[in-house]
C-alpha cells in the first residue's frame, strides 16, 4: 500500500479515517508532525490526535490503560478519542501542549489494513486549514491543502461520507471520564 510507504518515509498523507479525512504523518516523526501543523497553520498550544491498530499497541504509548477507557472503547458503536494522562514513547512536546495525548482505535477496514503495514501510531487532524470547515467527504478538502503534502491516498475518494468527528472523552485523575465532545 502506497499509503504506508509514505508514511514510513517521513512524509505528511491526506487520507479517509474512520470519521472525517484527515491529514497526518508518523507520530514518532517531529519532522513530519511539525510539517503537518505547518501546513495546516495550526497553533501549538492545539494538540493532536492520534490513531492506533489495536489495545496492544495503545498499550505502547500510555502508561496506563484505565478500565473504564477499555470500556468505553469496546462498547462504543461510533469513534471515540481517549484522552491519556502520561504518554509514554512519544515526542509529546511536538503532540501536546499540556502533555496528555488523544488517542483512537478505528475500526474501519482501510486504517487496519494501514496498520498491518505501518506499525506506529499516525498523527491524525481534519484535513482542513485551521479555523475552516472539517472535510467529510473528500470533495470537501481545499485544493490548496492537497497541493502541500507529500501524498493523497487513493482510497474512499468517492464515497459519499456520513461521519462527522469523534467523540473525546478526558481520563480524570481519579480514573472517571469527562466528556469533552
Amino acid at each position: 500500500m502506497k499509503d504506508s510507504i509514505i508514511l514510513k518515509e517521513g512524509k505528511v498523507l491526506v487520507y479517509p479515517t474512520d470519521t472525517i479525512w484527515g491529514i497526518g504523518c508518523n507520530a514518532l516523526d517531529v519532522a513530519a508532525i511539525e510539517k503537518v501543523k505547518t501546513i495546516k497553520g495550526r497553533d501549538n498550544t492545539k494538540s493532536l490526535i492520534l490513531l492506533v491498530k489495536d489495545i496492544d499497541m495503545l498499550g505502547n504509548y500510555v502508561e496506563e490503560i484505565p478500565k473504564v477507557a477499555l470500556d468505553l472503547i469496546n462498547t462504543s458503536e461510533s469513534p471515540v478519542t481517549v484522552i491519556y494522562n502520561n504518554p509514554k514513547n512519544l515526542p509529546i512536546e511536538h503532540l501536546s501542549s499540556n502533555g496528555k495525548i488523544g488517542i483512537r482505535i478505528p475500526k474501519n477496514e482501510y486504517l487496519q489494513n494501514l496498520f498491518e503495514e505501518f506499525p506506529y501510531p499516525i498523527v491524525s487532524t481534519s484535513a482542513n486549514f485551521s479555523g475552516k470547515p472539517s472535510p467529510v467527504n473528500f470533495a470537501d478538502i481545499d485544493k490548496d491543502l492537497l497541493l502541500k503534502v507529500d501524498y493523497v491516498s487513493t482510497f474512499c475518494r468517492q464515497e459519499v461520507n456520513h461521519s462527522c468527528a469523534s467523540a473525546i472523552y478526558l481520563i480524570n485523575e481519579d480514573n472517571s471520564l469527562t466528556k469533552i465532545r
